[in-house]
């Protein structure tokens, strides 16, 4: 668990980074760079996990949401 928080945090350079239900909430700050960093992430890791991307923007209006457990 704790690789995959790291590899994430290399990856998207997050703001940040919740567990849920084994998904993982990832908070960006730039949203224009998403897709190769999705591309990048396909890359590094074989296994499979579950992945919600949010902007700055949709976190702030979920953030009353609970996210889960709050990795970063």
């Amino acid at each position: 668990m704790k690789e995959y928080v790291e590899i994430l945090k290399s990856i998207f350079d997050p703001v940040a980074i919740f567990l849920k239900d084994e998904e993982f909430v990832v908070v960006v700050k730039d949203e224009k760079t998403v897709q190769d960093a999705v591309k990048k992430l396909s890359e590094t890791i074989d296994d499979d996990i579950s992945l919600m991307i949010l902007s700055n923007d949709e976190y702030e209006k979920m953030k009353d949401k609970v996210l889960g457990e709050r990795l970063l």
